[in-house]
């Protein structure tokens, strides 16, 4: 409280005191009464008088001001990070709930309960590492950026996935970099050899390069392959074009996004392309 200090002379302040009750009063004091409380006036509730003897005999008058500010305070709403939105990116970890967390289920290829528990720990280590990524099992930025990728090309683990030198992933891995190595190569019917492909002698060429061998013709290979739907295709599956009859006349490699490496036509050397059609179907080996 804001206090006020007023120096007076202790003589006068306690003398000046007892004249004015007198002369109030209009009487003297009578020696058998009791002392009655001086009169002096109260000029609020709030003030306060001590009279102190302090050295040089001041005395010090203190006055306190009532409070008057009532204290307000005012609750403030914290949103679950849970809740954020993906374009922000929130930092995700165990215990987290809300839609978000089902968004990273989702594309962890989870049941999406939109609780952040230890299965879903578990999955993104393994997927974080399986991209090259720190295993932390949070949702850092680098992870984020990887997730919205995924998941909209229906991917999960990339080619740092660990396991044996046969995996599945490791292999589709191995089939992209191959296939790169190869563009530029120009078109030759019948052609089996950088010096020349035709579209299945390129497939063929690239899968015996990263450990599999693949029948010599675009028909023989979508028979030797699984069948899987455009959803579970991934990078490095092979990509079949159908006529209207049903029959296979062209075959590439999937290379994600609506894209495959093919070798096409002549006049057209290797390259990386969009799929044209929607008369496609996939393969796995």
């Amino acid at each position: 409280m804001p206090v006020t200090a007023r120096r007076t002379s202790l003589w006068r302040a306690v003398s000046q005191t007892s004249e004015d009750s007198l002369r109030r009063s209009g009487r003297t004091r009578a020696k058998h009464r009791k002392p009655t409380k001086s009169a002096t006036p109260r000029a609020t509730a709030a003030v306060l008088s001590v009279g102190l003897a302090v050295g040089g005999g001041a005395a010090i008058s203190l006055t306190a001001s009532p409070a008057t500010a009532s204290a307000s305070t005012t609750a403030t709403t914290t949103v679950p990070r849970g809740y954020w939105s993906i374009p922000s990116k929130p930092l995700l970890r165990y215990g987290d709930r809300g839609p978000t967390v089902k968004y990273v289920q989702r594309a962890l290829h989870l049941g999406p309960d939109g609780y952040f528990g230890t299965s879903t720990v578990r999955i993104l280590k393994k997927y974080q590492a399986s991209w090259g990524l720190r295993a932390t099992g949070y949702t850092d930025k680098a992870t984020w950026g990887r997730l919205t990728y995924t998941a909209k090309h229906h991917l999960l683990y990339g080619p740092h996935r660990s396991g044996s030198s046969t995996s599945t992933g490791t292999f589709r891995a191995r089939v992209l970099r191959e296939a790169a190595k190869l563009k530029g190569t120009p078109y030759r019917y019948g052609g089996t050899t950088p010096r020349g492909f035709d579209c299945s002698g390129y497939t063929g060429y690239v899968y015996k390069k990263a450990g599999k061998k693949l029948p010599r013709t675009s028909r023989a290979q979508y028979s030797a392959t699984k069948h899987i739907s455009r959803k579970a295709a991934k990078p490095g599956d092979l990509v079949f074009f159908k006529s209207g009859g049903g029959g296979v006349y062209h075959v590439g490699i999937y290379a994600g996004g609506n894209m495959l490496w093919h070798s096409s036509r002549p006049g057209r050397p290797v390259a990386k392309a969009k799929i044209w059609t929607s008369s496609v179907a996939f393969g796995r080996v």
